[in-house]
């Protein structure tokens, strides 16, 4: 799965990218490592107002979600949705339905290598664009004591490509990273459930994505991790005879 992503790009270059306008209110900075288990806010094109950038927490409350209690526990388990459910499970049914799809800027993403008891971190950007967008689902819970509404988005994901199984190796799981026409349609197409299905499952190739083992700092418990030095490669010595991991 993905529970671990970057977007070390300056709101100016987001605001290029995606032709869209940042709140004066953001405050956004260049982001190189976000644990999902934080909850963080993230900047999110949304299909409803494509021309403007909405800050959302990661981690998405379904609309029937009846305390903060019941929203705190259940959002710990929507961070990722698998694109092949979102319409059968209940706490994504009723986005997916109404068309409630998102873009997820990142520039990079996180994931895990297992051999035996060793665990291994790896970086993988595309090379093929500074800022990929991952799709995503958002939603909006009314707080039932403020009566505000608070806006969650999920991040899906699909079968790994040929890479992402080897990295990933005990999940085989990846983001639904999307190519610029698969992109274009998900904020902008009147897609079927069909379509958005097929779309989603569309493996974004191998050949355009870059990995690189990285040091273990990005667990460490006393040095910070939202920090350039966390995507500085760093070789091991078990990882020499896997070429299959590197692109």
């Amino acid at each position: 799965m993905c529970f671990h992503k970057s977007l070390a790009v300056t709101s100016l270059e987001l605001e290029a990218r995606y032709e869209a306008q940042m709140p004066p209110s953001a405050n956004f900075q260049p982001v190189y490592h976000a644990n999902a288990y934080q909850f963080p806010t993230w900047p999110i094109v949304t299909r409803q107002e494509p021309g403007r950038f909405q800050m959302i927490q990661w981690g998405l409350i379904p609309r029937w979600a009846k305390t903060r209690d019941d929203a705190a526990d259940i959002r710990t388990k929507t961070i990722n949705a698998r694109s092949e459910t979102v319409y059968e499970k209940p706490s994504y049914r009723s986005a997916a339905q109404s068309g409630k799809r998102c873009l997820i800027p990142v520039t990079g993403f996180y994931e895990w290598h297992t051999m035996g008891s060793k665990k291994f971190p790896f970086y993988i950007t595309s090379t093929s664009q500074k800022i990929t967008s991952i799709a995503g689902l958002w939603d909006e819970w009314p707080d039932p004591e403020t009566g505000e509404l608070i806006a969650t988005y999920t991040l899906l994901t699909t079968d790994a490509n040929p890479l992402l199984a080897a990295i990933h190796n005990t999940k085989k799981r990846m983001p639904c990273l999307l190519t610029p026409d698969a992109e274009h349609a998900w904020l902008h197409d009147d897609l079927t459930e069909q379509d958005a299905l097929k779309l989603l499952a569309a493996q974004y190739p191998a050949s355009r994505m870059h990995s690189i083992s990285i040091s273990k700092r990005i667990t460490s418990r006393t040095e910070p991790s939202d920090v350039p030095e966390v995507m500085a490669p760093s070789e091991y010595a078990e990882l020499k005879n896997h070429p299959e991991l590197f692109a």
